[in-house]
């Protein structure tokens, strides 16, 4: 009696479920098996208060391990609960890779993580496997690219974000394939693989790059000077890429290293997310007090994002509809010419946001 009276006061409580993405099968003809996803959509995406945005999408490595916990920084970072701009809203989707090594390597490799050949069998059955990361890019690019394109409201901006041997896969992409995604994290990335090989081909491949796409690139590396940080050989290969792409880099790849202290290698991406979220969208947020001053500046800055970031976009609904809510509420700034200024530029953006057509309503038939 107890239990059945636990469980029906629980199911009284919970009102709701809470979605937190959701899980898809694509069957692959280049893999030739069944691969799984996730995505999860902006808060704004489905909510009949807000007309019809398009998104930039974030593509995350080891899906059931990182999407989730990733979904909660995005969303604490970009969305109106948080009243918290600092970066777009973006729909998620997690990239399932059950066999790392084959999906997350580029080539066929005998090498140990400090750099020496593998010697004993259990070493060598360790690194067995490997080099499946040509046909996985492929997989990327030529089947969920335009499944996720096809099915959602997306804008042309990608960005790809790995862990250990994922932050070698997106490392490898900017090199190998430039300008497929706008913004990479790179955590901890496993550039030691085959002795450091693409760190040493770096030079040559930024150099014969031909893209024009601007594209930011953050690594994150375990401090080394503290007790467990692990392969020292690891460790060195990130800062030399770093320095590659420092001294080597087009005009258009920006990148930034950040030593993350009291980390080791499990658990460094959680502020690798948050700093290289902030690093990627520099400058995308701005106060709604210099907004609510100047309307002007909303359009001109988010344009002015294409060059400086690479991230083309419209002004976001919720910002217009902050600066609009401050600007009508007697409590905060009311100014009605100003209002209407923001109003009528919201509306070349979304003519059918109800709180805008309500306000300019409101602001046209007052006296």
């Amino acid at each position: 009696m107890l239990i059945i009276s636990v469980r029906a006061f629980a199911q009284e409580k919970a009102e709701e479920a809470l979605v937190f993405g959701n899980k898809f099968t694509l069957e692959s003809k280049l893999l030739n098996e069944r691969r799984t996803y996730w995505v999860r959509l902006p808060a704004s995406y489905n909510n009949q208060s807000y007309d019809k945005q398009s998104y930039p999408v974030m593509y995350v490595l080891d899906g059931k391990s990182a999407f989730f916990p990733i979904l909660g920084v995005v969303s604490f970072m970009s969305e109106k609960e948080s009243v918290n701009f600092q970066i777009p809203e973006m729909i998620v989707v997690g990239v399932d890779t059950e066999n790392r090594l084959k999906d997350l390597t580029p080539n066929p490799s005998t090498k140990m993580p400090d750099g020496q050949e593998a010697k004993t069998e259990s070493q060598k059955l360790m690194m067995a496997g490997g080099g499946g990361g040509e046909i996985f890019f492929k997989f990327l690019t030529e089947e969920l690219f335009p499944k996720i394109e096809r099915d959602y409201r997306t804008i042309p901006y990608r960005m790809y974000v790995g862990h250990s041997l994922g932050g070698l896969t997106t490392a490898y992409t900017l090199l190998k394939h430039p300008g497929i995604f706008n913004s990479y994290l790179s955590i901890d990335g496993s550039l030691w693989w085959d002795n450091g090989k693409y760190v040493r081909e770096a030079p040559i491949d930024l150099k014969n790059s031909k893209s024009k796409t601007i594209q930011r690139f953050y690594i994150s590396v375990v401090d080394s000077t503290e007790a467990g940080a692990g392969n020292m050989f690891h460790v060195r290969c990130i800062h030399q890429l770093a320095k590659v792409l420092k001294e080597d880099a087009p005009a258009n790849v920006q990148a930034k290293l950040e030593v993350i202290k009291d980390t080791d290698h499990s658990s460094i991406p959680l502020l690798s997310w948050y700093n290289g979220l902030r690093y990627i969208f520099e400058g995308y947020d701005v106060s709604h007090y210099s907004f609510t001053a100047t309307p002007e500046l909303i359009e001109s800055h988010y344009a002015n994002l294409e060059k400086t970031i690479g991230l083309k976009m419209s002004p976001p609904q919720d910002v217009i509809e902050i600066v609009l809510h401050y600007l009508t509420a007697p409590n905060r700034y009311p100014d009605k010419e100003k209002a209407l200024q923001v109003a009528k530029m919201g509306l070349k953006y979304y003519p059918n946001a109800p709180f805008i057509l309500e306000k300019l309503k409101e602001l046209e038939t007052s006296k």
